[in-house]
């Protein structure tokens, strides 16, 4: 293929096609207004003046988004002149000439690619009439050796982009007032799909005359439905017949002339758009991307926000094994066998809209630079997201993340985290994912099969609804199932070549009890603070031979009150016996209280507290297999394998002494506790890592599959020191920012 020429491509339009165009190893030059030059293969000068332009070759083909929005309808049709003139004089076979639906009468009730454009551009506003006048130009100029598609496309949006609201909605005093009613059309089209199209146009031999590129579900394509996806808020249509009646009388007493009547002509227009031959004719589909997020635990209610965020008018399909009441493993109907006393893997788990999250909420960290001294590339680039999005993701729980982290020792420093509370704990609930229109949420169904085009598309899922086995194919799928779930069906799925995958958590063991209070050094406080019904923590952090471990306070477990209390904002569900017991026990209440609302921290029984250790299980410690015993969904179940040998014990005694040195230094008055290791806290422990995360670089695992994400702990090579859930947001973020679909 010769080489192509691109006007205009700095347009919102045209942005982002020639990435398009380098995957396709199209050759290509830009060309756009400014000083006369060439840099590269972008060419700039006065485009009245092309012909003259020594910059630009000879071309094959030329896009043109070129429309002087500046001028007016004669300095429109003067720049087509000379692009006509340069086509013919530079031998060009093809001109794709990117237009609008608003060269349609107002009046059209059903359009396709054979319908008349408006003939008279008076009957349009001001950008639509220089549309029709340059469609009509161009029709009534044609050149023998050129021929001309029209390629005439809805509302262009694209991701995340802050959309203009001219011509769509005036928002006034908290309301947005519709330029139209609820049947004015806005067909739409996706920037991608646009430019997918046009890079076909490019290929095809034979090229049509009209091609009209929008989303062929006319009945949603209304400003309506836009703004409502759009900016939401309240939305106020206009009453089209009384306007419509006041601007005809305006109109025939001479106050309105023909232009200004056919702009309120035009705010209702309900139009149906049909572009089926174009998509025969293209081979593809026109309608909106079809997210399918599966799971709606933490990791899926924050894909489901982020995608309401930065793709409001694609539709989101959000797949959840559960409904509203959060169950546990046996109550769900899952089955798995623990072959070591690791149970993290049947008490950690919960199923339904928010998933584990609803369960006692979890902690907020982050990696930085601290966490890991001899970190892999992939690590290192998982560290480094962490850092860019840490004050985002904080920001997402109107939390800040101004926490500094102090080295205490050579070895060991000091990291604040967040403990989400009562009012943010359950994901699905705080980013109000039943609210939001567009996910569409389906209960109750249990994606059992991931089916495969080749390894890396996906080509549908195979799930369970009322007993039936059912298949769907969507766009794209994002896999936050939880970690063992996703391992099963990437292992029934035939994913993996092995029969089996690898996994490590944190194991457990209380080892000290202080008796001198929370306040270990000048510069080390580690009591609880408050914020809202949150708790702001510290613990400490080190390595051992390459394996991280964690050393955290546990406050009033002897103390009553608090277990109530914390029943009470980290429960499964509200309870009055826990009210009761609060109330019962006044003294206390009044001495938690007071610390709690004017102190802003917790109150410690006795000012005595246990640190608890936690360590990485060496990688190498875990396996998951599938087993013949079916489980209440007649799918196969799980083996899980959790060894905890010698060397471990040697980890937990070396990191053990690095805590105990700083705690002498610093005159702490403490017992060592001499516990089993054991996974003794759940809501702290039971975050799997290692499972599927055998990968180089980030680039590589966001591109392991070209319409999936895995998503969950056990894609993490390391747990590190922290409460691994929070680390993977920041990679969430960091993937839709780079997404272009």
């Amino acid at each position: 293929m010769k080489k192509l020429l691109i006007c205009g491509e700095q347009s919102f339009a045209a942005s982002g096609l020639t990435m398009q165009l380098e995957k396709e190893n199209i050759q290509f030059d830009c060309f756009s207004r400014g000083t006369p030059n060439r840099n590269g293969n972008r060419v700039s000068g006065d485009i009245f003046e092309m012909c003259s332009n020594t910059y630009l070759d000879k071309y094959e083909t030329l896009i043109n988004f070129i429309i002087v929005k500046d001028g007016n309808i004669e300095s429109n049709i003067k720049y087509i002149k000379e692009l006509l003139k340069f086509c013919d004089e530079k031998k060009v076979k093809n001109l794709i000439q990117i237009s609008s639906i608003s060269v349609y009468p107002n009046q059209a009730q059903n359009v396709n690619e054979l319908s008349e454009i408006e003939s008279n551009n008076n009957f349009k506003g001001g950008y639509g009439s220089m549309k029709v006048a340059v469609d009509q130009y161009l029709l009534s100029h044609r050149l023998n050796d050129i021929h001309i598609s029209f390629v005439r496309p809805g509302f262009i949006y694209d991701k995340e982009h802050n959309i203009s609201k001219d011509g769509i909605v005036k928002s006034i005093l908290g309301f947005n007032i519709l330029l139209g009613n609820k049947h004015t059309t806005l067909p739409l089209i996706n920037k991608t799909v646009l430019h997918c199209a046009l890079v076909k146009i490019i290929h095809a031999e034979e090229k049509k005359d009209v091609y009209l590129l929008l989303d062929n579900k006319s009945e949603k394509g209304t400003k309506f439905n836009f703004v409502k996806q759009q900016w939401g808020g309240r939305i106020v249509t206009l009453p089209r017949y009384p306007i419509l009646f006041i601007a005809k009388i305006l109109k025939t007493l001479n106050i309105f002339n023909q232009l200004y009547f056919s702009k309120i002509n035009g705010l209702f227009k309900n139009s149906k758009f049909d572009s089926s031959l174009s998509e025969k004719a293209l081979n593809m589909s026109f309608d909106k991307k079809r997210f399918c997020v599966i799971g709606a635990g933490a990791y899926g209610s924050y894909i489901c926000q982020l995608l309401s965020e930065k793709y409001p008018h694609e539709e989101i399909i959000l797949f959840e094994v559960g409904d509203d009441k959060i169950k546990n493993e046996s109550e769900i109907g899952f089955f798995s066998k623990i072959k070591t006393k690791y149970s993290g893997l049947q008490k950690g788990r919960f199923f339904g809209f928010g998933g584990t999250s609803a369960k006692w909420g979890g902690q907020l960290f982050t990696f930085t630079e601290n966490d890991f001294a001899h970190p892999s590339q992939f690590l290192k680039e998982i560290v480094d997201i962490n850092k860019k999005w840490r004050e985002k993701v904080f920001n997402r729980f109107k939390m800040s993340p101004n926490f500094k982290e102090n080295k205490i020792t050579e070895s060991l420093f000091v990291k604040t985290g967040i403990w989400l509370g009562y009012f943010n704990r359950n994901l699905y609930k705080y980013f109000r994912i039943s609210h939001k229109s567009k996910v569409i949420k389906l209960p109750n169904r249990r994606v059992v099969k991931i089916n495969f085009d080749n390894g890396t598309h996906i080509k549908d899922i195979e799930f369970l609804y009322n007993g039936a086995k059912n298949k769907e194919s969507y766009d794209y799928y994002f896999l936050a199932t939880g970690a063992f779930e996703t391992a099963r069906l990437l292992l029934i799925s035939g994913v993996v070549k092995s029969d089996s995958l690898p996994f490590s958590d944190h194991l457990s063991q209380r080892a000290f009890k202080i008796k001198s209070g929370a306040k270990i050094s000048n510069n080390e406080n580690f009591s609880f603070k408050t914020k809202g019904t949150s708790l702001i923590t510290k613990r400490i952090i080190g390595e051992v031979d390459d394996v991280s471990f964690f050393c955290h306070p546990i406050y009033n477990s002897d103390f009553p009150f608090f277990q109530n209390f914390k029943k009470l904002l980290f429960g499964n569900r509200f309870q009055l016996s826990l009210l009761k017991n609060i109330i019962v026990d006044i003294p206390s209440s009044i001495r938690f209280a007071w610390y709690f609302f004017l102190k802003k921290e917790i109150y410690i029984y006795k000012n005595e507290f246990y640190f608890q250790l936690d360590i990485e299980n060496p990688f190498d410690s875990g396996s998951i297999k599938l087993m013949n015993i079916i489980d209440t969904f007649g799918e196969k179940g799980l083996e899980i394998d959790f060894k905890i040998d010698q060397k471990t014990e040697q980890i937990f005694a070396k990191a053990k002494s690095q805590v105990r040195a700083y705690f002498d230094e610093n005159k702490v008055v403490y017992e060592e506790l001499m516990e089993d290791t054991k996974i003794e806290k759940y809501e702290d422990t039971y975050h799997p890592f290692g499972i599927y995360a055998n990968f180089n670089s980030i680039d590589e695992y966001f591109n392991r599959f070209d319409n999936m994400l895995i998503v969950n702990t056990g894609i993490l090579p390391r747990a590190g020191g922290i409460n691994s859930t929070g680390a993977v947001f920041p990679l969430l973020e960091e993937y839709f920012d780079r997404l272009h679909l």
